[in-house]
């Protein structure tokens, strides 16, 4: 990065944001970094969010047109963009007002670093913080095999173009996992860094994405697992544990799967039990004990 303050872009998608944008757009606008260009990249919203944004005409630089999705609009945002370092910031978040001169500090010190993420505070409705998030340091196969599930927030996130030119553009066929999908080939394509800070803050809600359709959520999880294990460039450390990964990875699909199929979610869970039956923990053991005894007493009992 030669550039002492490169510019920094940081791209918004919306639709029908209209109650949260406006907190988005001023996070951005307070940041105390010089050089930030902010692109919301809107899907056509019909409740007010255009309105908004025309307030902004000069300081945010916007369009709003039909897409396919979230993905697809943080790819035009991300193609759009002049900036050597890319933030992702959802519509309903916002950034604490140090998070991008930090990350670009961070950046300017580690040459080698591609990506760099920090911790995430989530709020309620009326913006009270009810958790702070710091996740842990970043391995490829950590990430994959042990801690909470897709651990880095992605408002919390900033990637180097270059790096992201070398991963390529979200998948705009994943619509829950593709921020876990693109860690993980960031991871691939260059060095992630945590830093020790907070750098966004979480809206949490109830009609969340990922909250509101989880059985789609865990099919998302198979297609990035299957995704990932036909690459030819997997590092020996991540090949090595494959069947551990896979059974992890089952069992997080199948607690998202039952939600709304649970007869197919035993079938993930036997999964996840056979990939790596010794080093399956004892609740899965359990859960899959109890699912198939609670299968074979609905098909005993009379109707």
């Amino acid at each position: 990065m030669p550039e002492a303050q490169p510019l920094v872009s940081i791209v918004t998608a919306s639709y029908n944001s209209a109650k949260y944008i406006e907190q988005a757009i001023r996070s951005v606008a307070v940041q105390d970094y010089p050089h930030i260009e902010h692109i919301v990249v809107d899907g056509g919203s019909s409740d007010g969010t255009l309105e908004i944004l025309q307030r902004y005409n000069g300081r945010v630089d916007w369009i709003s047109e039909p897409d396919s999705g979230q993905s697809d609009a943080l790819n035009k945002g991300w193609l759009r963009a002049r900036g050597q370092v890319l933030g992702w910031l959802d519509a309903d978040n916002v950034y604490e007002p140090t998070a991008v001169r930090e990350a670009v500090e961070v950046l300017m010190r580690d040459q080698a670093a591609g990506m760099v993420y920090a911790g995430v505070r989530d709020v309620d409705e009326a913006g009270r913080v009810v958790r702070e998030y710091m996740p842990p340091e970043f391995t490829l196969r950590g990430f994959l095999l042990f801690h909470e599930f897709n651990f880095i927030p992605p408002s919390s996130v900033f990637m180097r173009r270059e790096a992201l030119e070398r991963a390529g553009s979200l998948d705009m066929g994943l619509h829950y996992t593709m921020d876990f999908d693109l860690w993980l080939r960031m991871g691939l394509a260059a060095p992630i860094r945590r830093a020790e800070r907070f750098w966004s803050r979480f809206l949490l809600r109830d009609t969340s994405k990922t909250g509101s359709k989880m059985d789609k959520f865990g099919w998302d999880i198979l297609r990035v697992m299957e995704k990932l294990f036909a690459r030819d460039d997997l590092p020996e450390e991540v090949r090595r544990v494959e069947d551990r990964i896979r059974a992890r990875l089952y069992q997080h699909a199948a607690d998202r799967i039952c939600t709304a199929d649970m007869r197919t979610a035993r079938g993930y869970y036997l999964r996840a039990l056979m990939a790596a039956p010794l080093a399956a923990p004892a609740p899965l053991w359990r859960k899959v004990a109890s699912q198939y005894f609670r299968g074979i007493r609905s098909r005993l009992s009379p109707s």
